[in-house]
């Protein structure tokens, strides 16, 4: 009888050992073969897989680090330039504080520059922001804080010059004011009592009134005179009725005159200091006793000296 059943394929493996020892076969279906080949493949594809997808992993990984590093040297570069920042606001507005003081107490014109509100404090907005980013994207706030503080150091480096302008024109305008200040009459000459004051007199030399251009202070020969204010000596001589007589030219429109010394003690072309000696008391000229004649003149007009003297 003749079976209709196909025959099975088989295969025989056999291992032979060296030396005496049995052989041994075994006998194996062909589909084994053929399954066992295909799954060897799709191992070996799924180990090349998972050894590419764990270096993916492992680089992607070291990029991951590297970004965190660089995001942190990023967080700490700007926490430094905020500080910064925020250290030369804190200058800048103190200079500007004391423009404006200055300008205050010496009643001098305002300021062309404003206080510096436009500029942000930078070194809270870059803590705020690193705080933002811990929360949702670091990167993002990162950017946005450094866009912020480049605003505020350009804020800074705009107000600069224009403080600096300010600072030139308060330093010219303190420097005209004292020198000003300087050059005004302020200072008694000598020390002594007035006997005749500006104005309108009874001539000490007959009858009839007369202008007295000046002030007449009573003092012992040889009292000390002194420059009421800094100046350039324009006369040191005799000239007639002022005797011997020191003009001085203060600039600013003053001028003063020392007249009946007894003696000169500068020269022409000299420069004086406020209070510094010009010579001494006398009674040369036209005088009826030893006594200074002091005369202020302002813009070549003789002027009430009292008006510049300070109280004694």
């Amino acid at each position: 009888m003749v079976s209709n059943k196909k025959q099975e394929k088989e295969f025989t493996l056999m291992i032979i050992p060296h030396g005496d020892e049995e052989t041994y076969a075994m006998r194996m279906p062909y589909w084994w073969l053929h399954w066992g080949g295909i799954a060897l493949v799709v191992l070996f594809i799924s180990s090349i897989s998972l050894i590419y997808s764990l270096r993916q992993t492992k680089l992607q990984l070291a990029n991951y680090h590297g970004l965190m590093l660089e995001n942190r040297q990023q967080q700490e570069h700007i926490l430094f330039l905020a500080k910064q920042t925020t250290e030369l606001q804190t200058q800048l507005q103190e200079i500007q504080a004391l423009d404006t003081s200055i300008r205050e107490m010496m009643k001098l014109g305002s300021s062309r520059v404003t206080t510096s509100a436009r500029v942000q404090p930078t070194l809270a907005i870059a803590q705020e922001g690193v705080t933002r980013a811990q929360l949702t994207n670091r990167s993002l706030s990162l950017a946005a804080t450094l866009l912020r503080t480049e605003q505020s150091i350009e804020s800074i480096k705009e107000a600069l010059p224009e403080t600096e302008d300010s600072l030139k024109g308060l330093e010219q305008q303190v420097g005209e004011r004292r020198a000003k200040e300087e050059a005004t009459p302020s200072l008694w000459p000598v020390e002594g009592d007035i006997t005749s004051g500006f104005g309108l007199r009874r001539s000490p030399f007959g009858a009839g009134r007369e202008f007295h251009a000046g002030i007449d202070i009573a003092a012992p020969r040889g009292t000390p005179v002194h420059a009421t204010a800094a100046g350039t000596v324009r006369m040191a001589s005799f000239n007639g009725g002022y005797g011997n007589v020191v003009f001085v030219d203060h600039g600013f429109g003053f001028s003063t005159v020392y007249a009946h010394l007894s003696r000169i003690s500068v020269r022409v072309g000299q420069e004086v200091a406020k209070g510094q000696l010009v010579g001494l008391v006398g009674s040369t000229g036209r005088s009826t006793a030893p006594h200074l004649h002091y005369e202020v003149r302002v813009g070549g007009t003789t002027v009430n000296p009292m008006r510049f003297l300070e109280a004694r």
